[in-house]
């Protein structure tokens, strides 16, 4: 297996499939937050942050320990112990997970408002569907084939938008909203086991893989991380924004949280395929190709998310004025800052991702155990005063914590760099092109001014970039090379049957 190549096939299917959810996640916010108001669109964000905290509780490290196991063993080509490997966590994590629903029921049951009490149910109920897909997707990802999860992605994610478009279209409340977007989730589960079992047909009989040893050292401390890296990233403030604030309060965070990280869903592109690459590598013994890549995507990271974080922070009352409504414009001073800080946890993915790949147990448990405590105190101490800025101060500090102490530990424990100057240069021209953008918008709203300020921002950037020395011919080269394997990947599907 060319790792190289296999990369490459990999990020231009999660590069379509990242391309789709991006548009059809926008077009499902701007649908439920116009059909639902602010008030019933904040139940709705308290509603799915229990959701993902939940599925975070529930999947532990299971998906990520799925992934680099299957990857090495793919990479050998032991399918027969990859398989083996599938089947372990399967059993392990259907154990988690009805743990997990036997204990969540009741306190649901007595603790929950009763205005939320059905939809949080049905959300508990669709754990199921959700953990067992998110092993055989791992399985599938381990054994380098994207293109199989895009295709499966995509349809999932066409099914929601037209079941939330229903929905709304309905009168549908909270819950019958999340009952029905349950069911896709039992459609795509079904599909990616079928498609699991035909990568994986091959394997022969092989005997059963036991819980090591090695794999437990292996998964209990990326569990940890998993757990409080949700805690951490995923708006843990919402909870403490339920005690002290408003529904319309949670809507308009978590607007601005979503809004600010859905655009930094592009430069993830090439964070996604990144985990088998670095499992693969560090399977095979190869450190220096492993740190070339990780100086690499950081590179491409930071080129793409710091132009895109500039314009959204410059823009954001236009856009939320256009995408949501003028009842959703106090969420916009918000969005700039989390612009920020997406980018920086772009950027911490790919470290996490090597850190995952070379099997290291004490960096990211350490980075996220003193960054969660960090977000949860601050949550805790700032919310009740100054709410959704409380929110944003907790969660920004967390961030940068969590971060930079990743970073510090590739460097100082596997001895790869962190290329702080190519960043830091980026970093200053997406400044210069923040600021031109924000003087030519002003306080406007009007389209025509909205691409004005795009194109003069994205023109200074380039321009910037340069210069600087970070962008050459080499980059468009690498572009233009790109660019016709994907329509050639694509032209394939199109006529190769699934």
């Amino acid at each position: 297996m060319n790792i190289r190549a296999a990369l490459v096939r990999n990020t231009a299917w999660y590069g379509v499939v990242t391309i789709v959810g991006l548009i059809s996640g926008l077009a499902m916010s701007v649908i439920l937050a116009r059909g639902l108001g602010p008030a019933l669109m904040g139940d709705l964000s308290y509603v799915t942050w229990a959701e993902r905290t939940l599925t975070a509780l529930a999947m532990l490290g299971y998906p990520f320990a799925t992934a680099r196991y299957t990857a090495e063993a793919m990479a050998r080509e032991d399918v027969g112990r990859g398989w083996s490997i599938v089947r372990l966590f399967m059993r392990r994590q259907l154990v988690t997970t009805v743990i997990l629903m036997l204990v969540a029921v009741p306190l649901v049951l007595v603790f929950a408002p009763s205005s939320l009490r059905a939809a949080l149910l049905v959300v508990i109920a669709t754990l199921l569907p959700i953990t067992i897909e998110n092993v055989y997707t791992p399985a599938l990802q381990g054994a380098q084939r994207y293109d199989i999860t895009a295709r499966t992605s995509t349809i999932k994610m066409t099914l929601q938008l037209g079941v939330a478009a229903l929905a709304v279209w309905c009168g549908a409340h909270v819950a019958a909203l999340m009952a029905a977007l349950g069911l896709t989730l039992i459609v795509s589960c079904l599909i990616q086991r079928e498609r699991a079992l035909d990568v994986y047909r091959d394997g022969g009989a092989t005997p059963a893989a036991t819980m090591t040893g090695e794999l437990r050292a292996y998964l209990l401390p990326l569990s940890i991380v998993a757990v409080l890296d949700t805690i951490v990233w995923d708006r843990s403030e919402v909870f403490f924004l339920g005690v002290y604030a408003t529904s319309s309060d949670i809507a308009f965070y978590s607007l601005a949280f979503g809004l600010a990280t859905r655009i930094m869903i592009i430069p993830g592109i090439a964070v996604g395929a990144l985990l088998p690459a670095f499992s693969a590598l560090h399977g095979r013994g190869d450190p220096a190709e492993l740190s070339r890549l990780y100086q690499a995507v950081l590179r491409g990271v930071a080129l793409v998310g710091v132009p895109l974080a500039a314009l959204v922070a410059a823009l954001a009352p236009a856009l939320v004025f256009w995408l949501y409504g003028e009842a959703y414009l106090p969420a916009a001073p918000l969005v700039g800052v989390l612009a920020a800080v997406a980018v920086i946890s772009a950027l911490r993915q790919v470290a996490w991702a090597a850190l995952r790949g070379v099997g290291d147990r004490r960096c990211a448990l350490t980075a996220t155990a003193v960054a969660a405590l960090i977000n949860v105190g601050l949550a805790a101490l700032l919310i009740p005063h100054w709410t959704t800025v409380g929110a944003v101060i907790a969660n920004t500090i967390g961030q940068l914590t969590a971060t930079v102490w990743a970073f510090t530990g590739m460097a100082r424990t596997h001895r790869i760099r962190f290329p702080t100057l190519v960043l830091t240069k980026t970093a200053i021209v997406g400044v210069l092109a923040w600021l031109v953008a924000s003087l030519i918008i002003g306080d406007a709203h009007d389209l025509g001014r909205v691409a004005l300020a795009t194109a003069a921002a994205l023109v200074v950037f380039v321009a910037g970039c340069v210069p600087a020395g970070l962008l050459g011919p080499r980059d468009w080269n690498l572009l233009t090379t790109q660019t016709r394997r994907l329509l050639a990947l694509r032209a394939s599907s199109a006529t190769t049957p699934s």
